[in-house]
């Protein structure tokens, strides 16, 4: 037990990427760190389960040495209404990983690293003069200098002690995640282990058909668009058309379920105040567009720990001491403001479309502008 009463130096709501990130790297510089989370891992957590070698680089992980399911994705498909367009890359410029596998193992570095571990579902948080305390629903009390959320949208911080802009946007998704078998996946698709992306017509998001070892991963999302439900079995019936889905098949799956979450666009969302400091989700960093949340997750939880640390070592907690923090993520993220010019309102919604198509359509734009900057594959790396 630390000084003054403290369970901890620093309590970590959530066990996930940005949680376990955080506590990892906290408790390997000999903080004393306690996760809580009400999951019993490894939990299944529905995700498309796609991350980059970025993501890799934060968490100081090879992918040779990983112990679990890692698919080296070394070519893309966007399909554009009926058209399929791929884009080869002369190595793994993504991979698949499944959530379940990969959460667990983050986790247990932490705590291998002297993190410890609680599983305890918060149910209220409260900040004051003498530290940050938490409760959970199985009664216990824990109290900490410091605290850091990580517990996605709905994580208890960023509900009980931040506001939310009525005009945020939330991404809603419908995903469902199967072992079904390498052998079985590949009777269906002619791109095993190559992601599958399908623009929506709206273009107002996108769904995808990805297969990573013997897992299946299908899903859909959309951003501040309640009609996901609409959308759903519009993308289902197209997989049937194309084959990707069986009545067998479709029958195995397991049950969609969906989330939301904010992306980091021209509303912000807090990310820090008194004695507390949020990552990812909770701080609403998923990035715009592809609507990536690990990567966020990882790297924010990393700058986390280290204002957490400088924190520690001045003993000063006040949002104004911990002012560093979102300085840090303007800086890796950009400023949080509108753009000076909004084209989406001077061109009409036809010819947005049209633009769109073009862009995907072409080899050239689809590798430099949507797999390299919306979702940050290497465009050095592709096969010209």
């Amino acid at each position: 037990m630390s000084d003054k009463g403290f369970d901890a130096e620093v309590l970590v709501i959530g066990g996930g990427p940005g949680g376990s990130t955080a506590a990892w790297d906290l408790a390997r510089q000999g903080v004393d760190v306690l996760v809580l989370d009400g999951a019993e891992f490894p939990r299944v957590k529905l995700c498309a389960g796609w991350i980059t070698p970025q993501i890799l680089d934060a968490l100081e992980l090879d992918p040779e040495a990983y112990p679990h399911t890692i698919s080296p994705f070394s070519s893309a498909v966007l399909w554009v209404g009926d058209t399929p367009c791929r884009t080869d890359y002369r190595r793994p410029v993504s991979y698949g990983i499944i959530r379940a596998e990969f959460d667990h193992y983050l986790l247990e570095r932490a705590r291998e690293a002297g993190a410890r571990f609680a599983n305890e579902n918060v149910r209220t948080v409260e900040t004051g003069a003498e530290g940050f305390e938490v409760t959970t629903r199985e009664g216990s009390t824990y109290r900490a200098p410091l605290a850091i959320g990580a517990g996605g949208s709905k994580d208890p911080i960023r509900r009980q002690l931040t506001a939310q802009a009525p005009e945020e946007r939330m991404v809603v998704t419908l995903e469902s995640e199967t072992r079904v078998g390498a052998e079985r996946i590949r009777e269906h698709t002619p791109y095993y282990e190559v992601p599958e992306l399908f623009l929506e017509p709206d273009f107002n998001g996108y769904a995808w058909y990805f297969t990573k070892g013997d897992f299946l991963n299908i899903g859909i999302g959309r951003l501040g668009d309640p009609r996901i439900r609409d959308a759903h079995p519009r993308f289902m019936e197209k997989l049937r058309d194309l084959g990707r889905l069986t009545p067998e098949l479709e029958a195995d799956l397991t049950k969609f379920r969906g989330h939301p979450y904010k992306i980091y666009d021209s509303v912000p969302n807090q990310a820090h105040g008194d004695r507390f400091l949020l990552v990812g989700d909770a701080a609403g960093l998923a990035r715009h567009y592809s609507g990536e949340g690990i990567r966020p997750a990882v790297e924010s939880a990393r700058d986390a720990a280290a204002v957490a640390r400088s924190a520690l070592e001045r003993g000063r907690f006040g949002a104004a001491d911990l002012e560093e923090y979102p300085q840090r993520l303007t800086g890796r993220y950009g400023p949080q403001k509108a753009p000076r010019f909004d084209l989406t309102r001077w061109i009409p919604r036809s010819w947005q479309g049209r633009i769109v198509e073009g862009i995907c359509r072409s080899n050239r734009l689809r590798r430099d502008w949507v797999f390299g900057k919306v979702f940050l594959f290497d465009p050095e790396a592709a096969v010209s």
